[in-house]
């Protein structure tokens, strides 16, 4: 079922915005039952973005008027042992509708069976409600080799199930189902080893042993990619069982993605919707049970990807839900490939539960560029199984070199968590430390640790709640701290607020008192403000 969050709010006894009908309701059930109830069907309309940045105005692409049914160009439904494979009449539809202009290429109801589908310009793909295509189990049939980013990396590959390659105005849409099939993948490349990706970067593309075209095994194709193309949609289906990445967007400009069921909970590496050096993109009223992150915005590894220089931004994520994402992952997540920068990105109205993280920003030394400019608005998680709000700047550890990357100017408010391990950390480098955070109106409750923070410069928490076992707040290095409107409460049995590093100063406080904090040895209490 979908959350839609009431755009109408009040303040609740806290002072935290809260949804009318939640507060209304919540006198009798729990807010979670009302979460539950609220399935209401995607709108039609688009609404307008309304980005705390200026983006393009996104509407869905348009198509003649003209039907290619596969049927007509010899299309037949899976029966027996031995299925009719579609792909050659697919394909035939895609031309001739190419040929004529464009327009609907139609897969009716029933089950169908079909290589990889290479869509053409101005073709709408339709897969229609009760239609499910099944996607072969047979590798050569994803051979010729195709252009494609693998985690971060161009290298070139088994052919995705569908795939587009600098195409203008192309859409799959429908009620249907795809299905990848993808445990023939999963059990292929278990235990391979096809190379090292960051050491990959250093050599050009046309000298690199990296793919099935270096005849290398054991990298799995991703389910959809989307490759230098422009004016995108991919509306109401189900994709189901991906051998790894599910919708990829690759260098695109002008893409919708928007009522996309995602269950690729046994899926290794099973992202939801990877924005990829993408611009302009409007992700929203999609649902998610995936074996990776949910939505995941990404720019590449290191040396490539920062010759490309090619961020993603202006990206609108809205509506969404995200349950039991696991090995890891998050609801919302910014990395770890981030070597093309990522800017102008606005999440509202969300809902996580059961995941591994929430909110999470991943990246490490030889990344480089900068994630910056993220606004992050009304989002309720529940049973988060570790951080709930997460920035990590050595994803892989601390042993790596190269460029620090730079994480700045974001403001995260409006955030209810309910049970979680580690509800808040922020860890910044030694030589790049996190800038400008802005923590607003986060509510925590039922945490067993509380929010750990090391080196920060200028962090802002404003009406936040924390309720937890342990210590509240640690804070280790961090610089220009501001606590407004802060209630810290633990059962630990001394202060609640611990100020240590060398480097830690110019607190401000308004509402905690000296017997509340514990300051380190490096720490005096002249740095309270």
């Amino acid at each position: 079922m979908m959350l839609y969050t009431i755009l109408t709010y009040i303040r609740d006894s806290r002072g935290k915005k809260v949804p009318l009908l939640i507060f209304l309701l919540a006198l009798t059930v729990s807010t979670q039952t009302v979460l539950l109830a609220q399935n209401n069907p995607t709108p039609v309309e688009i609404a307008p973005l309304d980005a705390p940045f200026k983006m393009a105005e996104l509407e869905r692409p348009s198509f003649p008027d003209t039907t290619f049914d596969i049927r007509d160009y010899g299309a037949q439904q899976m029966e027996g042992n031995d299925p009719f494979e579609n792909t050659d009449a697919i394909h035939k539809a895609i031309e001739a509708a190419h040929q004529s202009g464009g327009g609907k290429v139609l897969i009716p109801e029933g089950a169908w069976l079909t290589g990889p589908v290479h869509l053409m310009s101005n073709i709408n793909l339709h897969v229609s409600e009760g239609a499910t295509v099944y996607f072969s189990t047979e590798k050569e049939d994803y051979l010729p080799v195709v252009r494609q980013r693998h985690e971060g990396v161009e290298a070139y590959n088994y052919s995705p199930m569908i795939y587009a390659f600098k195409l203008n105005n192309v859409a799959v849409t429908g009620k249907g189902t795809l299905d990848a099939q993808g445990d023939h993948w999963w059990e292929w490349a278990e235990g391979k080893d096809f190379g090292e990706r960051t050491e990959v970067t250093k050599v050009p593309l046309s000298r690199r042993e990296y793919g099935k075209g270096a005849g290398l095994e054991g990298m799995r194709p991703n389910f959809m990619i989307f490759w230098k193309s422009e004016n995108i949609l991919v509306e109401g289906i189900t994709l189901k069982d991906s051998p790894m990445w599910n919708v990829h967007l690759v260098y695109v400009k002008k893409a919708i993605v928007r009522d996309v069921t995602v269950n690729s909970l046994r899926a290794p590496n099973g992202d939801g919707v990877v924005l990829d050096s993408a611009s302009d993109v409007l992700v929203e009223y999609n649902h998610f049970q995936t074996g990776d992150d949910a939505v995941v915005l990404k720019s590449g590894v290191n040396e490539e990807a920062l010759e490309i220089d090619i961020p993603t931004q202006n990206v609108v994520v809205r509506n969404f839900e995200a349950r039991n994402v696991r090995t890891g992952s998050g609801g919302i997540v910014f990395g770890s490939e981030t070597s093309g920068g990522i800017k102008n990105v606005y999440v509202h109205n969300a809902y996580f539960e059961g995941s591994d993280r929430g909110i999470r920003f991943k990246t490490e030394r030889g990344r480089g560029n900068t994630i910056e400019n993220i606004y992050v608005r009304d989002i309720q998680m529940k049973d988060i199984d570790s951080q709930a709000i997460n920035f990590n700047s050595y994803y892989s550890g601390p042993g790596l070199t190269g460029p620090a990357p730079l994480i700045r100017n974001i403001n995260i408010r409006n955030i209810d968590i309910d049970g979680v391990p580690e509800p808040i950390e922020l860890v910044g480098l030694p030589e790049k430390w996190l800038e400008n955070i802005t923590l607003e109106n986060i509510s925590v409750v039922n945490a067993e640790q509380g929010a750990r923070i090391t080196r920060v410069k200028n962090l802002t928490l404003k009406n936040v709640d924390i309720s937890s076992e342990a210590r509240a707040f640690s804070a280790d290095d961090v610089y220009e701290l501001t606590l407004q409107d802060v209630s810290l409460n633990d059962n630990a049995g001394g202060a609640e607020l611990l100020l240590e590093g060398e480097n830690t100063g110019a607190v401000s406080v308004d509402n905690l008192s000296l017997e509340q904090i514990e300051f380190g040895e490096e720490v005096s209490e002249d740095i309270i403000r």
